[in-house]
């Protein structure tokens, strides 16, 4: 099977704009061109795996994210996951705990109570919920 450059590029560009980081800076951090940047976006230039997985650690990210096409289920899954992870690593231990315990909680209500929930919290939620979807279809072109 091909590599998709075009996929690639198109990823690494939705990411690095989620994440509101230039392609200077990027290039810059990266100590690669911005010319290459450029051109790995727009799906007309190759790159090393070792330079794709550099490009997924800086933006906080997995190389398989990045060969994935956008609308797969366990790509979106994964990229939540590595987003929860990175914030997680910025935590303290408290809270962590708290994190932990707000989890478990949150967890358990569902293995009790499935998707449904009491009418007054269903309706916050399912509009929290929208708010978060719509915020997030927002921040990718």
């Amino acid at each position: 099977m091909p590599v998709n450059y075009k996929l690639i590029g198109q990823n690494v560009q939705i990411r690095r704009k989620h994440l509101h980081i230039t392609q200077q800076k990027m290039a810059d951090d990266l100590f690669l061109s911005a010319s290459l940047i450029s051109k790995l976006e727009r799906g007309v230039k190759a790159v090393s795996l070792d330079t794709l997985t550099s490009i997924a650690e800086y933006l906080n990210t997995t190389a398989a994210f990045l060969l994935t096409p956008p609308n797969d289920p366990e790509a979106c899954g994964n990229a939540t996951i590595t987003e929860i992870n990175a914030i997680l690593e910025d935590l303290e231990q408290p809270h962590l705990y708290i994190v932990n315990q707000l989890l478990k909680t949150y967890y358990d209500n569902i293995k009790i109570y499935g998707h449904e929930t009491k009418e007054t919290e269903s309706g916050k939620a399912e509009k929290d919920f929208e708010t978060y979807e719509n915020k997030e279809s927002e921040s990718q072109p």
